[in-house]
């Protein structure tokens, strides 16, 4: 049999870590119908039934007043889930029950969750869960979400409720005064002789004492809605006239001294045991003048583990693309489906492939820090300096999600409630570097800075902050004029993360980025194969076949001589220490002979191939320059020539609007890494410095890389947020505009002062 279940709670109470430990794996992701608000549902088996599991947006409160409260709201009512796991933060009770009370209210099946309870017993706190659940009239079920503990006694009260088999899981009116009472009976008795469903009567009646507007709108509907809304009118008069106090104050007040009440009575607090060491903890993370600084320590060695780390399972990665490209050149005759295949999908998806173990280092690193409760300190700590953008450091959340991806980034910024901050938000989001754009700095980085590119790519993050508190700046004082509204930011207790919980929220964004390597890095890197195969046949003016074969020739005459030189100096050496007094002497002689011989001939054989590759490269470009895609980039080459780039990296932006990461497969192709799979990655390397980009402009290029024009899958996500072109075409043309200008500024200004020379 199948069971609905909704999961609902405050923001930051542990909803998503129990909705994950409920479904594991089996979720998926989407929107709410009519809106873009996220969507998150999934499965769980327990003792022969199926349990469908939503979980709703996090809310303080079913008022409506923003979309997360409508979602949260209508679903309850209209949907009418077999049970409601209400989520609480076991260390807040008081916050959290303000919303219980509501679901209380609205008569539903329920089943409450005190999750954290060792933060709880951290601050001193016992609770007496068997008089809670009697006076809350739902079973109460102790969990710690992040490690599992106390999920399967879950799962078995969630079934009792379903099943009715519970004797807690009866419903129970909050007890307003005597006062509020008596009106609450007079618009009860009018609305329970509407259409109104009967377990909603009490619900609606104050909802109306409250002057919910959606519930008004919808009793005016009713047959009698004009006598329920007068005698509404006349009892929140009343109300307010007796408690000098607006009505919906009021009812607030009355649902705080019922939640006093139970807390008082079930709750001990023995403040000599109590121990907050988030507090503790927060003295130092959020400091006024440390906060920032460790802020950046911890951004810099997020990514001095994701370069150092990652850069093992890469060269196996590397090495499995390699063979799996040999293989099939080996196996298909020349032609241009054995081209498709090895060098368009095989060569173009592993060239991003290789870099997946970034990819889920830095998501995993992410995942602590989200998953710890540091990420809110970060919108603390940020809050100042947001505030000088208009914002505040609630805005920050959204653009640290960035570096994951800028999609569901621009997405989150749905959680401010004022439509200019989420438009402003919106415009600098794109400004922070995303996980497609790494697999480009790795390259790059590790191409030109192979001894410091751990801080190259960590500068690039920190430049895109800088350039999207700036452009916000600029922004506010401009074409979106105002400062944001004020707002409480909740800070979280600190927690140790789940192992289970930390893989599954890497795993869950990871996957993502390789759908998409299936699919839109996938066609990208076809239709790069396509531009640099045809057309099949062109003609070039060098003949670099007798140019190698002359490199080769004076390498192999001067490795003769070098032989010849060092076998005459052996024969030397035996004429001079003929004396068996002095055989020693001569051995030790003949090792440094041999030493000096052996470190020549590899000096040598080195210049040799570097040479060759280098003209390789030079053939391949001059053939590449010859097919669809150089003539493009030809086309292009005098605008970026200022930025010190050349026709190669004009066509790996272009093809970078579709999805930064397919720069990596473009230069893949440039490169012609396929005629000569076993040099893998390292080929795309080394045909960047061999292609005359020196690191200032490589410098220049990644900072370009960082601010130009977004991919189009956020150019799509801009658009929907915002609603219009205009800010999509601005976004698109304002980022376009400062790349080139910063990019250029770097080149020129380095080329003046011998920066990276």
């Amino acid at each position: 049999m199948n069971f609905s279940i909704a999961i609902a709670g405050n923001p930051n109470c542990g909803k998503t870590t129990v909705f994950n430990a409920l479904t594991g794996a089996r979720q998926h992701v989407g929107n709410w119908p009519g809106v873009t608000v996220e969507r998150k549902s999934g499965k769980y088996s327990y003792s022969e039934h199926k349990f469908d599991v939503i979980d709703l947006p996090g809310t303080y409160s079913l008022a409506a007043f923003s979309a997360e409260e409508t979602i949260t709201r209508q679903f309850l009512i209209d949907d009418e889930p077999d049970v409601v796991v209400n989520i609480i933060d076991a260390s807040n009770l008081e916050r959290n029950f303000f919303l219980t009370t509501q679901l209380i209210e609205l008569g539903r099946p329920m089943v409450i969750v005190l999750n954290m309870m060792d933060m709880a017993e951290e601050k001193g706190l016992e609770i007496d869960f068997d008089t809670l659940a009697t006076l809350l009239g739902a079973p109460v079920v102790p969990i710690v979400g992040r490690n599992g503990a106390g999920i399967e006694l879950l799962k078995e009260k969630i079934l009792r409720v379903v099943q009715e088999r519970s004797q807690k899981s009866r419903p129970i009116n909050i007890t307003y005064p005597r006062d509020i009472e008596a009106e609450l009976e007079k618009v009860s008795t009018l609305v329970a002789q509407s259409s109104t469903g009967e377990r909603l009567v009490r619900w609606t009646a104050v909802k109306l004492l409250e002057s919910d507007k959606q519930t008004r709108d919808e009793v005016r509907q009713l047959e009698n809605g004009k006598a329920i809304l007068e005698q509404t009118g006349r009892s929140v008069e009343h109300i307010e006239r007796l408690f000098k106090d607006i009505g919906r104050a009021v009812i607030s007040q009355a649902r705080y001294g019922f939640i006093q009440g139970a807390i008082r009575e079930c709750v001990t607090e023995k403040l000599h045991d109590s121990v907050d060491y988030s507090r503790q903890i927060d003295r130092v993370l959020t400091n006024r003048w440390l906060g920032l600084p460790i802020f950046g320590l911890f951004m810099w060695l997020m990514f001095k583990i994701t370069y150092d780390l990652g850069a093992f399972p890469m060269d196996w990665i590397d090495a499995g693309v390699v063979g799996l490209m040999n293989l099939f050149s080996g196996l298909l005759p020349d032609s241009m489906f054995a081209s498709l295949l090895v060098d368009g999908v095989i060569g173009g998806v592993g060239a991003i492939a290789v870099f997946l173990p970034n990819i889920f280092i830095l998501f995993f690193v992410i995942a602590i820090l989200e998953d710890s409760g540091y990420m809110a300190r970060v919108a603390f700590i940020m809050d100042r300096i947001m505030h000088n953008i208009g914002l505040h450091g609630k805005a920050f959340i959204p653009m640290i999600m960035g570096f994951g991806c800028n999609v569901p980034a621009i997405m989150g910024t749905r959680i401010l409630e004022s439509r200019r901050d989420r438009i402003l938000t919106v415009l600098i989001n794109p400004f922070m570097s995303c996980s497609a754009r790494l697999p480009v700095y790795v390259l790059v980085g590790g191409a030109f800075f192979p001894e410091n590119a751990a801080t190259v790519i960590f500068s690039m993050y920190v430049l895109g902050i800088v350039a999207a508190i700036a452009s916000g700046k600029l922004f506010s004082k401009t074409i979106l004029k105002g400062m944001s509204k004020p707002f409480v930011l909740e800070l979280p207790p600190y927690q140790r993360p789940s192992t289970r919980s930390l893989f599954l929220h890497t795993w869950e964004r990871g996957f993502l980025f390789i759908q998409k390597m299936g699919t839109v890095i996938l066609v990208g890197s076809v239709l790069v194969w396509a531009l640099g195969y045809f057309p099949t046949e062109v003609e070039i003016d060098r003949n670099y076949a007798a140019e190698k074969t002359l490199v080769t020739q004076t390498y192999s005459q001067e490795l003769s001589d070098l032989t010849a030189k060092y076998e005459s100096s052996i024969e030397k050496s035996k004429n001079t220490y003929h004396s068996e007094m002095l055989a020693y002497t001569a051995s030790a002689g003949y090792l440094e002979l041999h030493s000096q011989f052996t470190a020549l001939k590899t000096e040598l054989l080195n210049q040799q191939s570097a040479e060759l590759l280098s003209l390789r490269h030079q053939e391949i470009g001059d053939i590449t320059e010859q097919k669809w895609i150089g003539k493009i980039g030809k086309i292009f080459e005098p605008v970026v020539a200022p930025l010190g780039f050349t026709w190669r990296e004009s066509v790996a932006l272009i093809t970078g609007f579709v999805a930064k990461e397919i720069v990596v497969s473009t230069y893949g192709v440039l490169f012609g890494v396929g005629d000569d799979v076993d040099e893998g990655s390292q080929g795309v390397i080394s045909g960047l410095r061999s292609s005359g980009m020196t690191p200032l402009a490589a410098l220049s290029f990644l900072i370009f890389t960082l601010l130009y024009t977004p991919c189009l899958a956020t150019v799509a996500a801009i658009k929907r947020e915002t609603g219009t072109w205009s800010y999509t075409f601005f976004s698109i043309g304002y980022s376009l505009a400062l790349a080139y200008i910063l990019a250029f500024s770097v080149h020129y200004f380095g080329g003046i002062f011998n920066w990276l020379s």
